[in-house]
């Protein structure tokens, strides 16, 4: 199976003012992206606003990406959903139009039992048996928390090649590297803040929001850390914290949005329920990135 690793753009969905998806903007920012030095794209997550996104809609921006970029990026489509048959017919979906690998994030809002949550998973996977599959740990999203134990268990399923993991406790993400099942797991980190830190746990790559608005920076900071040479590699994780710190003061997701069009990637505002920000957090989110020095050109 495919291991994908280096920095992934959970990548951001843009919608024009009638509140549709934008195509023409997804195909410039995902060029742009790749242009910069990504390695891939996690399509129809979080920061995608997925779970807004009616099926069709999913599937028409996952097939946009793909045809943008052809083979030469990693692009993981995220088919998570409520429903098991939404996200099964989401994953055969993935397979059919050519997508990397998909994952899933645990079902939300029903907590099913532990053997519940494994047909679960493996009804995704029977629905996609070509392609590797991704967990998706993000607990301060889902209110889940994918143990290593839990993990360990969902790993008897084939076709579960590893997992992106959200979370600050990167001593059970290292226990997670470090599990004996015969067959190479790649763990890929979240919280962008924390990019070099997973990394030096032994984190494969990254996937996160800011990608979206700095590629250049993570790209080069994940190169720096391959090249060894960590000293380098803080400074890029310490300028990226002053960034993230600056927009994380305003709603983020809208705030990315906001950036990115300042960018000169019209992508709209977030889906309701999320909201656009008002003048004076725009104002203030304007005057946090310039007292960090953040210049829209040099990323």
């Amino acid at each position: 199976m495919t291991k994908i690793t280096g920095i992934l753009s959970a990548l951001i969905t843009p919608f024009g003012k009638d509140g549709k998806i934008n195509h023409a903007v997804t195909r410039r920012l995902v060029r742009g992206q790749v242009d910069a030095g990504l390695s891939g794209f996690f399509v129809n997550g979080g920061t995608g606003e997925g779970l807004l996104l009616d099926p069709d809609e999913r599937k028409a921006v996952l097939e946009t990406v793909l045809d943008e970029v052809g083979d030469t990026s990693y692009v993981i489509a995220h088919v998570g959903a409520v429903a098991t048959h939404v996200a099964a017919d989401l994953a055969a979906h993935a397979q059919a139009v050519g997508a990397t690998a998909v994952a899933a994030i645990p079902p939300i809002y029903y907590r099913p039992d532990p053997p519940a949550l494994r047909a679960h998973y493996q009804q995704i996977a029977d629905a996609a048996p070509d392609l590797p599959h991704w967990l998706y740990n993000i607990p301060g999203a889902t209110g889940v928390t994918v143990t290593p134990e839990m993990f360990l268990d969902l790993l008897d399923i084939p076709q579960i090649a590893g997992i992106k993991y959200t979370s600050y406790d990167f001593h059970s993400m290292r226990r997670m590297i470090e599990l004996d099942v015969g067959r190479d797991i790649s763990v890929l980190s979240g919280p962008d803040e924390m990019c070099l830190p997973a990394l030096v746990m032994g984190a494969d790559g990254a996937i996160g929001t800011t990608y979206n608005i700095l590629p250049r920076l993570f790209a080069e900071l994940y190169d720096c850390y391959q090249q060894g040479d960590l000293a380098a590699a803080q400074q890029k994780q310490f300028q990226a914290g002053r960034v993230i710190k600056a927009f994380t003061s305003v709603p983020s997701l809208a705030a990315v949005k906001a950036i990115l069009s300042r960018m000169g990637y019209d992508c709209g505002i977030p889906r309701a329920p999320l909201r656009a920000l008002d003048s004076a957090e725009t104002e203030k989110l304007w005057q946090a990135l310039d007292a960090v020095g953040f210049d829209t050109s040099a990323y």
